[in-house]
Parts: structure tokens; C-alpha cells; sequence
């Protein structure tokens, strides 16, 4: 598992690295001394499963911090680290699964990793690998919000920026065909997990923060779809 400790105080995040190992000994754990030093490193590559998250920490906080998190990144597992139990109930807006007081008990770590490991196991991660003009990226399908053909290239508008590949927009949706995407045009495929608003009589649908169309013969199918992704993932 790949696993982040954010703490500015160096022994508090050593003790915490040790419960994980004591759980997980083969797990890649990063210390991270800031908030800020985390965000920087985590808004151009989502690489960790969950972090643990000191509360009261000086210039970017713990709630900061998270706020940050979850602009670029739903579904990370967060768990808030404390030494006042009052402030766990600020988790409940960054979706914090669990909240740890400190010093963190063996029992109480192992009760919070066994709810972890329960939600990371249920995150399939499925990468796909893209040749772009500058070389293949293997990229996580949950990271791409939508497809697009245009002028006979391919671009993918991904949580990582906007890549270009040599491939037709047909053999792209079969690449990434799963219950999460689905074809809304001959232009376009979208993700259906990156779908904010949908209008099925104009057709206008809202993928992350672009506007794009849906054809009229497929507007009831899209509808059926989100319907479906919905009721999945309530």
C-alpha cells in the first residue's frame, strides 16, 4: 500500500510509520514534514492510497490540507491524526474515513486499518497505457475525464493535463471500456465519475469543468448510465 504521513512533528510521524509498517510491513511510506510541502508534490501525481494527516499543524493545517487534497483527488483515503478529540469532527467535510487521537494506539490503528484496507481494496485501479506523441503513459482510467477526436488526433483531458495520442476514438472506448464510461457522441467518450450535471432534452453535459454535448440518439442511453453509476457507487 502506498501510504503518506503528514505531520511537522518528526517523532509523532515516526510512531505513526511504525504502526503502518506493523500492519503492512512490505508498504511504501513518504513522511511529509507540511501541508504544503504535500500538496505541491501530490496536485501533478496522485500516488498514495491513503494518507495520514496530522490536525493542528503550523501554516497549512491539517483541514487545509485536506481541502487541497480533495480539489484534486475524491477518493484518497484520509485519516485525521489529533491530540484534541474536538477537532475529528471537522473529517466529516473532507470525507476523513477515521480520526486517530494521539498517542495512537495499536488497537485503535488496527481497527482504522482494517477499514482501509477495506476501502482500497475497493478501489479498482485500472491503468491504461497511451501512445502519445511523446512516448506511451500508462495512465489510471480514474483519471481521465473524457476523450475527445478532433482533426484526426485523439486527445485524453486527464487529471494530469491534456495528452495527444495517434488512435481512433473507437479503439480508445474499447481500451477503457468498463461501467464507467460510456460514448456520448462520435466525438466524444466520457467518465462517468467526472459527470457534474446532465440536461437529457438539451443534451449539455458538465465532465469536471467543460461543457460538452451529447447526441440526440444517445441522450437516453446517458441518462439510463448515470442512473445506473449512481445507484452503484450511493
Amino acid at each position: 500500500m502506498r501510504v503518506a504521513i503528514i505531520d511537522d512533528v518528526m517523532q509523532e510521524a515516526e510512531d505513526t510509520k511504525t504502526l503502518v509498517l506493523s500492519r503492512d510491513a512490505a508498504s511504501n511510506t513518504i513522511i511529509f514534514s507540511s501541508g504544503t510541502e504535500f500538496v505541491q508534490a501530490y496536485k501533478d501525481k496522485h500516488d498514495f492510497d491513503v494518507i495520514f494527516l496530522d490536525i493542528e499543524m503550523h501554516g497549512l493545517d491539517g483541514l487545509e490540507t485536506a481541502r487541497a487534497i480533495r480539489e484534486y483527488d475524491q477518493q484518497v483515503v484520509i485519516v485525521f491524526t489529533t491530540r484534541m478529540a474536538q477537532y475529528a469532527v471537522a473529517g466529516y467535510e473532507v470525507d476523513a474515513i477515521s480520526y486517530l487521537v494521539k498517542p495512537i494506539s495499536a488497537e485503535s490503528f488496527a481497527l482504522a486499518w482494517r477499514k482501509i484496507e477495506r476501502i482500497v481494496s475497493s478501489h479498482v485501479v485500472e491503468q491504461i497505457a497511451i501512445e502519445t506523441t511523446d512516448g506511451n503513459l500508462y495512465v489510471k482510467t480514474s483519471d481521465i475525464y473524457y476523450m475527445e477526436v478532433r482533426s484526426h488526433k485523439l486527445y485524453y483531458y486527464t487529471a494530469h493535463g491534456v495528452l495527444t495520442a495517434w488512435n481512433s476514438l473507437k479503439a480508445a472506448f474499447t481500451q477503457v471500456k468498463n461501467s464507467n464510461f460510456a460514448l456520448i457522441s462520435r466525438y466524444n467518450v466520457v467518465n462517468l465519475a467526472h459527470v457534474n450535471k446532465y440536461d437529457p432534452v438539451s443534451g449539455d453535459i458538465m465532465v469536471h469543468d467543460t461543457l460538452l454535448h451529447v447526441s440526440r440518439s444517445a441522450r437516453r442511453e446517458i441518462s439510463n448510465k448515470l442512473l445506473e453509476f449512481h445507484a452503484r457507487n450511493a
